[in-house]
This record gives structure tokens, sequence and C-alpha cells, in this order.
């Protein structure tokens, strides 16, 4: 059997969950390696992966410290970019831990691959297995970056405008695209981070969603409720300070409906199959979970859309992560038209399986994932 690696913020949910499901599969203890440890000085990769044949990585979201090391990982290629607000390394240990803001997003994300791009170097040499291409996941937390190769591959996804400069670059593209109705993403945000659903009247008139608002002393904040803006003076406001960290313009997709609420569904894709589905539905054109949205019922949808409508959407999703081949599995968030003939994807999770309530064939994602793996285990 493997022993895997794992490289986490120890004690959480995804360490946990994936530690039982090694335990479980008869590969044993996973060796526990915290990003505060990666991130530290005199970091040495031979010693702390010693005797494990594959290392899996895990989100460093989980540990506030590892995001601030991140950040002064990020400053000099951040500065050297010379486009994107940047924090000084000294700042960033002085950040204080999750208060829901944007946080220098292109610095985060810089420092990030950067760590990414280490790590696969030191595997390569090391002779260690990896269960995701640290590249491919520095692919997937770019948006613009993962939107490029699902569209060189004939995967469908809603057309978009490229980056958004701010408000009055905002107006112009919608302009120049007879758009009425766009989402604004930044482009290495997760979780929905500054996400904007953006309507204009045919009078001019503005609607936006987003779980982002601005606070005067401390910029871009996140709320667990997206909250509406119609003032066009704060809209240019929040529009300008999202699009400062990188963000991209796609026209708005509008999604399928079930019970009044719109739904998308988050498919986890393990070695090129559809495996566990969640149902993602909210009041609002944003349907992450955590948002004080609701999971809908999956066989109600299933019933919805029909048997063939029903599997291309599986295709579909199949086709978004064999796009990135590297990596064993992935979350990918799949919209269904309104009209209920297409699909396109929203976007694809390198991290996208924190799905702990769910099974597929008995198994939660962690055991399903291990049993996929090459070497398989027991179940």
């Amino acid at each position: 059997m493997t022993r895997f690696a794992l490289l986490a913020h120890p004690g959480s949910r995804r360490a946990l969950g994936f530690a039982a499901a090694c335990r479980g599969a008869g590969h044993g203890e996973p060796r526990v390696v915290s990003w505060q440890a990666v991130l530290g000085a005199g970091f040495d990769p031979a010693a702390a992966f010693a005797g494990c044949g594959v290392l899996r990585i895990e989100t460093p979201a989980d540990d506030p410290a590892a995001e601030r090391r991140l950040l002064a990982r990020g400053a000099a290629a951040c500065r050297a970019e010379g486009t994107y607000p940047c924090l000084p390394e000294p700042e960033c240990d002085e950040l204080p831990d999750d208060d829901g803001r944007l946080r220098y997003q292109r610095q985060w994300y810089l420092g990030w691959r950067g760590v990414l791009e280490e790590l696969g170097s030191a595997c390569g040499r090391l002779r260690i297995g990896l269960m995701s291409s640290p590249g491919e996941i520095a692919t997937l937390f770019d948006k613009q970056a993962t939107r490029a190769v699902l569209l060189e591959n004939g995967v469908p996804v809603p057309p978009a405008a490229g980056i958004c400069a701010g408000f009055d670059d905002l107006v112009s593209k919608m302009a120049d695209n007879g758009w009425r109705r766009v989402f604004l993403k930044p482009c290495h945000g997760s979780s929905a981070a500054g996400v904007m659903a953006i309507a204009r009247g045919p009078r001019g008139d503005w609607q936006a969603t987003s779980s982002a608002v601005l606070a005067a002393a401390s910029g871009i904040r996140n709320l667990k409720k997206p909250q509406g803006v119609r003032d066009e003076a704060r809209l240019r406001e929040l529009v300008d300070a999202v699009c400062r960290e990188r963000a991209l313009l796609e026209r708005w997709f509008p999604k399928a409906t079930l019970g009044g609420r719109a739904f998308d569904l988050r498919v986890l894709v393990i070695r090129g199959e559809a495996a566990h589905v969640v149902v993602r539905t909210s009041r609002t054109p944003i349907t992450n979970l955590h948002l004080a949205n609701s999971r809908g019922d999956l066989e109600a949808v299933k019933t919805a859309l029909g048997p063939l409508l029903w599997r291309r959407a599986l295709d579909t999703a199949e086709a978004a992560a064999a796009c990135f081949p590297g990596c064993h599995h992935a979350g990918v968030d799949l919209m269904v038209g309104a009209a209920r003939r297409a699909c396109a994807i929203a976007e694809v999770n390198a991290f996208g399986d924190l799905l702990h309530r769910d099974r597929w064939q008995g198994m939660d994602p962690w055991q399903a994932e291990l049993a996929r793996w090459p070497g398989g285990g027991r179940w």
C-alpha cells in the first residue's frame, strides 16, 4: 500500500477526513506536514516527505498564519508587476486572522504559485507522486487561465470580455458586447469572495448582488449573506476596488430554477468519473452554500432535467475535469441554462471535495478518491 504525505493544516476537517480514509483503505496514517513548516525557513522536502510515495496537497486557507506567509512570499513578484496593490512583507505578519477581508489577492496568488512551483520541482527530484499537479492547481486558482484551458478543449463556458479595469471599463465592455447582465469575478478568489452579479436596466439603472461590501477602514469585506447595490456611486467604488485585484468579466449565464430558486451543481469528478453531486440553490444569482444558501434535492433535479440532459451535465463536468489530467480529482461547478437545454462551466476547483456529508457508492469523497487511486484500497 502507498504511504501518503499530506500537506495541510493539522487538525482541519480536510486533514482528518483524508487521514481516516487512508487508515480505512489500508494505507496507514499519512505523514501530515503543515503549511507553516513548508513556508518556514530551512524547509527540507527530502526529510519532510521521507518514506512517502505520494503527496496530497490541501488548501492553506485553513491556516491564517500560512496565508500571511504566502502574502509575504508574493510581495516581490507583485512589486515587479507594478500594477496591483502590494503589502510590504513586514506588514503581512500584522494582519489579523480571518476577518472577512479581501486581502491582496494578486499578491497572495503570486506567492502561492511560487510555492507550488517549488513543491513540484522537489517532488520531481525526489520521485514522489502527486495526487494533484502543482502546476494545474496554480492554473485553477486563476480564473482567466482556467477559462482559456476550457475553451481550448471545447468545454462550454459563458462568453467573457477579458480582464476588467474598473467601473468605466465595465460600462464600456457591456455596451460593446450588448450585454445588460454580467458577472464580475476576481481571478484569484475562492468561495465567491468579491464576486458580483451586475445588471443594468434599459433606463441605465443598476442592480447588483454581492457578498462584498466596502468598509472605509479596511477596504473590501465579505459578508455571509449577499447584499443588493443599486446606487451607482456606491457600485462604482465597489467595482473599482474589486478590479484592482484583477477580475474577469463574463456575460451572465441565466441558471435553471426549481421551486422558485436558482440552482447549479458541484460535481466531484474523480479520475475522470463524476461521483458526488451537490445541488446548490439560492434566491440570489450566487449559489455558494456558505452564503446563507441551501442544498437542493438531487433526485428532484434529475427528474426535472430528464435522463438525456442529466447525462449531458455529467459529461460536461467530466470534460472540464479532463482538461486538468494531472489532478486526480476536481470539484466542477456546473450551470444548467434557464431553458434547460444548455450547460456551462462556472468554475473548476482544485480543492472542491469538502463534501463530507455526501456519499457516492457508499463512500465519502476521501474514501472515493483513494478507492480510485492506482493501487486502490479496501471498502
